[in-house]
């Protein structure tokens, strides 16, 4: 093994992991949680070795990599999501992608280098980028998959921590499954192969990536309730979370007018103001004992951040940040001229572009208040019949 080939097989797949984890605005997820998840991942390459090397030997490579080989490594990924997102550290099933993903690429980059050992330094390079862009992705995505699911995907009637499992471990053995059987293909398929499993493994991400956005903005609404009716937050607290994508754009003016660094405790107090929402939301829903008793000093703690947070940022600047959204967001006119402001520059309003429209109509060019005046006027002059 070269440098180029570890660093290859090792920093793209953990890339990708950023990424995800970026993904969830709300950080709600735990950074120890996400190493945690790495280890376990490359710890389950090993137990994985030790149940499929015997079969290996007797059934042949193929049958082992197609058919035993997927579901070993899926439910070995896993197991340490069902100790992970049933913690108070787990909000939302986001986490449980995240935590997901960081099982699956711990599991691809001691895998790639199992490989990496096993061929020479030329062939290294190529195993080392083919295995960081498709197998390292399509092994993240997967237990994503089965960690969204542990962690509270809607999935109907489906409300045991076992059943969720087992269906999201259906859906990410599949998938291996599909991956897998083309890699062993993939000389009779020729270059095609090779497009077929980037495509598996990048539709498995974007699928997981959608799902996250959607859970994201499905919180977004749920904050507008949560966060304008407790002290945690106030309205426009929670009408800036449920516009959460703008954030940078609409803290632009507190950047402007107090400088990048209380803009950033500003976002701060918000994203706190975010969790302990979901926090409370969360200990209200458990019937668990042991996990609200978790999850209480974490409320605590959450609310003691968040005052700290707010004091540091200022009772002026954060009633400007309460502000910025205003009450008429949801108003039709309102959101009319928000439109017509991105569209036209700052000095055209909405009252000067009827204004201009309606002089079209006015063979003198008077303006609509002129015409107005005009007639109020004719109308006053003795013998024209006005009051």
């Amino acid at each position: 093994m070269n440098v180029y080939s570890i660093l290859t097989a090792s920093l793209i797949p953990l890339a990708f992991l950023y990424v995800v984890k970026w993904l969830n605005f709300f950080e709600t997820h735990r950074f120890r949680l996400i190493l945690v998840a790495l280890v376990w991942g490359a710890l389950a390459v090993e137990l994985s070795y030790l149940v499929d090397h015997p079969i290996r030997l007797v059934l042949g490579v193929q049958f082992v990599g197609t058919r035993t080989a997927p579901t070993v490594e899926e439910i070995f990924k896993s197991l340490v999501l069902l100790y992970l997102v049933r913690r108070a550290d787990t909000t939302f099933f986001v986490d449980g992608a995240v935590y997901g993903f960081a099982a699956g690429i711990g599991f691809a980059i001691a895998e790639n280098m199992l490989y990496l050992s096993r061929v020479d330094v030329d062939t290294g390079v190529v195993v080392a980028t083919t295995r960081a862009f498709c197998s390292s992705v399509m092994h993240g995505s997967c237990t994503a998959i089965v960690g969204m699911a542990l962690a509270g995907f809607p999935l109907g009637k489906l409300n045991h921590p076992l059943l969720r499992w087992l269906a999201g471990l259906i859906v990410a053995i599949t998938i291996h499954t599909a991956y897998n059987t083309t890699a062993f293909h993939r000389f009779v398929f020729g270059q095609t192969g090779l497009l077929v499993l980037s495509a598996i493994a990048f539709a498995s991400l974007v699928a997981v990536a959608l799902a996250i956005a959607w859970g994201l903005r499905r919180e977004r609404f749920r904050l507008r309730k949560s966060l304008g009716m407790k002290a945690s937050g106030g309205g426009g607290e929670a009408r800036l979370l449920r516009n959460a994508e703008d954030l940078d754009e609409l803290l632009a003016p507190i950047e402007a007018r107090f400088g990048s660094i209380k803009r950033e405790q500003a976002a701060t107090a918000l994203l706190l103001a975010a969790q302990l929402s979901m926090k409370q939301d969360q200990i209200r829903k458990t019937r668990d004992p042991e996990l609200r008793a978790e999850l209480a000093p974490q409320i605590t703690q959450l609310k003691h951040d968040l005052k700290a947070a707010r004091h540091e940022v200022g009772i002026y600047i954060m009633s400007c940040v309460r502000s910025i959204m205003p009450k008429t967001t949801w108003s039709l006119w309102a959101r009319l001229g928000q439109i017509l402001a991105k569209l036209e520059p700052a000095k055209d309003d909405l009252w000067q572009r009827l204004d201009s429209r309606l002089v079209g109509h006015n063979s003198a060019a008077d303006g609509i208040y002129a015409r107005v005046r005009a007639e109020m006027d004719a109308r006053a002059r003795p013998g024209t019949g006005g009051a």
